[in-house]
């Protein structure tokens, strides 16, 4: 079976997710990360640092791109590839936080493929770029970047 050109995937846009930042989450991760800023611990903590309520750390924020992204597409469907026989991976990722994150703050996703073009090392694969921003409740952008599927034929 022959790949259809995934290059007619530029420009598809992919659903809107919503995130909401879950406290448990954070409350895994915190420790893990080895994140020691008060701001991160509770809402009191963050008050004292001058924060209004408990922030995330900034390095949680490529996981909600992450997690966003693959919620919004279906490999085979926005990719042409059968999960089952096929081969994918991430490539490179790109992010720009533009502020601080809360804990129970409600975020969308919204995305789309950028580019698509085609490489060769010990046999073919296309590299799909996926642009994204990242969104608070008031619509305003709190995270924007790029990331890249490398797809094996």
């Amino acid at each position: 079976m022959t790949t259809p050109d995934r290059k007619t995937l530029i420009g598809r846009v992919f659903p809107d997710v919503t995130y909401v930042i879950d406290e448990r989450d954070i409350n895994d991760y915190v420790p893990v990360a080895e994140e020691t800023h008060p701001a991160f611990v509770d809402d009191a903590s963050a008050r004292a640092t001058g924060y209004g309520r408990r922030v995330i750390p900034p390095s949680f924020a490529p996981y909600i791109s992450v997690i966003g992204l693959l919620r919004a597409f279906d490999w085979e469907r926005d990719f042409y590839l059968d999960y089952k026989t096929g081969t994918a991976m991430f490539g490179e990722q790109e992010l720009e936080y533009l502020r601080p994150l809360y804990v129970g703050e409600k975020l969308t996703v919204h995305s789309s493929i950028s580019d698509v073009y085609e490489k060769t090392g010990k046999r073919a694969f296309d590299v799909a770029q996926v642009k994204f921003t990242v969104t608070d409740e008031s619509g305003a952008v709190a995270i924007q970047g790029a990331q890249s599927y490398i797809i094996f034929k």
